[in-house]
């Protein structure tokens, strides 16, 4: 009876790499044209953490590319500058990290009306909290409200189950709609348009999209439990690219890859969006079923 969706909680990996983009703009240690150069290996601290393409490196990347590339060493370089950089200062980092994670509601629940485990922001280590480790914890359904902000310019929802209530003749009880908690109103239009168009670069090098009808932009994401397990698979994103009507968080627990997420999402996108079978769709001759039954917000 343990609902995994709104109960089990895991760090989010890269999934958390927009957050970080949207607290690197608006704190300004970085800009849309920003080029940091991935050095492979972050010298800067202690752990000296890798950039997971170790040993090659992603070059000089902007931060549209590096969501793209899920670059470790860019984002550990965001984390860095947000604790003061050489005048380098943990508490301060934090501060800023969970300043920003608050605003996105990833410190609270998220209003459905059926069991929910709260999430919890890192408190230590922001160059490693900045790539979505350290010890941020989160549920799924909190990762989803997150990436649905992400994908309307900062706008974070409270969410429900319910449309209508009806009585037992069908008549209408009470209606529910979206209910806006706050406004993420920190970056500009060409700032969240860059990681809009990571995320949507993201997906156009995920082979299970090929041929997807439907412009999808997200973000994959891994996050080690125990070295003894395989690491959690985490997928988060949203579609249509330029005119969202559905955003997700999918998380396989000890799921491998992000690759299994990102396939599983496809699946998921493709029953929402009525996508013909996979056949059809690898050989390009998917269409839309817009008759198709879909749940609504």
């Amino acid at each position: 009876m343990y609902n995994h969706a709104t109960q089990q909680r895991t760090a989010p990996g890269s999934t958390f790499k927009m957050l970080s983009s949207v607290a690197g703009l608006a704190e300004n240690v970085i800009t849309t044209s920003t080029e940091i150069y991935d050095g492979v290996v972050f010298e800067k601290v202690s752990n000296k953490p890798r950039c997971w393409h170790y040993p090659s490196s992603h070059g000089s990347i902007n931060v549209s590319e590096a969501l793209r590339d899920s670059c470790n060493y860019f984002f550990y370089e965001v984390g860095w500058e947000l604790a003061g950089g050489s005048n380098y200062n943990d508490e301060k980092g934090i501060e800023k990290i969970q300043n920003y994670a608050q605003m996105f509601g990833l410190d609270q629940k998220t209003g459905i009306e059926i069991e929910e485990n709260q999430s919890s922001i890192a408190t230590e280590y922001p160059v490693m909290a900045a790539i979505g480790q350290s010890d941020n914890n989160y549920t799924t359904i909190a990762l989803a409200r997150y990436v649905t902000a992400v994908a309307n310019n900062g706008n974070v929802y409270d969410l429900s189950l319910l449309d209508h209530v009806t009585d037992n003749e069908g008549n209408t009880i009470e209606e529910y709609s979206s209910t806006l908690k706050n406004q993420v109103d920190v970056l500009n239009p060409m700032e969240w348009s860059a990681i809009h168009s990571g995320m949507k670069m993201v997906v156009e090098n995920l082979s299970c999209f090929n041929g997807f009808p439907i412009e999808v932009a997200g973000k994959t994401g891994t996050a080690q439990q125990v070295k003894t397990r395989p690491n959690h698979a985490l997928f988060v994103g949203y579609a249509p690219y330029n005119n969202p009507k559905v955003a997700i968080a999918t998380r396989i627990a000890f799921g491998y890859t992000s690759h299994n997420a990102a396939e599983v999402t496809k699946d998921i996108l493709s029953a929402y969006f009525g996508v013909e079978d996979t056949e059809e769709l690898v050989n390009g001759e998917a269409t839309t079923n817009t008759s198709t039954n879909r749940v609504t917000d």
